[in-house]
C-alpha cells in the first residue's frame, strides 16, 4: 500500500478515536514552539544499479506545534497523546558516496502529525507533573536546493514523506491551574520514507521517484509552550 494513504488513513482514525474520547474526558491542550533542533538520516539510494550510502544532517528550527494530552484513566495515569507541529528546516552535509555531486544545503518545511498511548505522573504536590507519549509519528513535506556536476546547476524540489514511532516527554508547572508553563522534547526515530524529486537544468525539467532503502531518521526537538487545562 502507498505511504501516502496509510499516512491519510492514520489521520482519519486518530481524529475519530480522539474525538470520541474528548466527549468526555478533554483535559487540554499545548501551544509550544522551539527555537533549534538536530536531525540525522542515514539511507540507500541506487545509483547506476549500485545501492550508496546517503546521509545528511538537519536542522530544524522555529518549531510550532499543537499537542494534547487527553483521555487519563485510572487514576490519571494512562491516556492518548496527539499533536500537529510545522518544521521549517535546512539541511546539510548532504553526501551519497561516489555520486560526484556537490548539493548546496538545503531548506524547507514539513508538516508532522502523531498520535499514541501516553503515561502521566503527578510529581510532589501536584503542582508539577510528568507525562509521557508513545505515538506514531508521520510527517509530509519539500526542500528546495541546486546539485551542481562537473559545472552544471540544477535546481531541485525534493518532496518526501516519512513514517516511524516517537517518544514524547514534557514537565508541567502548575498542572493543577488552567494555565501552566511546558517543558518538553519530542524524539521521532523514522523507518520508512517516500521522495519525489522535480529538477530543472538549462530549461529541461524532469521528474522521479524513488523509495530509499534502509531508512533511519533521528531527530531530537526541544520546545517551551503554554498549557491550557479545560478539565477540572
Amino acid at each position: 500500500m502507498n505511504l501516502k494513504k496509510i499516512f491519510v488513513a492514520s489521520v482519519c482514525a486518530a481524529a475519530l478515536t480522539a474525538g470520541a474520547f474528548a466527549q468526555n474526558h478533554t483535559c487540554g491542550i499545548d501551544i509550544a514552539g522551539g527555537i533549534v533542533g538536530y536531525e540525522t538520516t542515514k539511507f540507500k539510494t541506487a545509483i547506476g544499479g549500485v545501492d550508496r550510502d546517503a546521509s545528511y544532517i538537519g536542522v530544524p528550527f522555529l518549531p510550532l506545534k499543537i499537542n494534547t494530552y487527553d483521555c487519563f484513566l485510572f487514576n490519571n495515569h494512562f491516556g492518548l497523546y496527539a499533536s500537529i507541529g510545522l518544521l521549517p528546516e535546512a539541511m546539510v552535509n548532504f553526501e551519497v558516496k561516489g555520486d560526484g555531486k556537490d548539493d548546496d544545503p538545503w531548506t524547507g518545511v514539513g508538516a508532522e502529525f502523531m498520535f499514541g498511548p501516553a503515561f502521566g505522573v503527578d510529581l510532589g504536590d501536584s503542582s508539577i507533573r510528568f507525562q509521557v507519549g508513545l505515538p506514531f509519528h508521520a510527517e509530509v513535506g519539500a526542500y528546495f536546493y541546486e546539485s551542481k556536476t562537473a559545472g552544471v546547476t540544477t535546481k531541485k524540489l525534493r518532496t518526501y514523506s516519512a513514517f516511524g514511532v516517537g517518544l514524547t516527554p514534557q514537565f508541567r508547572f502548575m498542572a493543577n491551574r488552567r494555565c501552566s508553563f511546558v517543558v518538553g522534547a519530542d524524539f521521532v526515530f523514522d523507518f520508512a520514507m517516500n521522495m519525489t524529486v522535480h529538477s530543472e537544468t538549462d530549461g529541461n525539467k524532469n521528474s522521479y521517484v524513488f523509495n530509499p532503502k534502509n531508512v533511519f531518521r533521528f531527530r531530537a526537538l526541544p520546545y517551551l509552550g503554554l498549557g491550557i487545562n479545560f478539565g477540572d
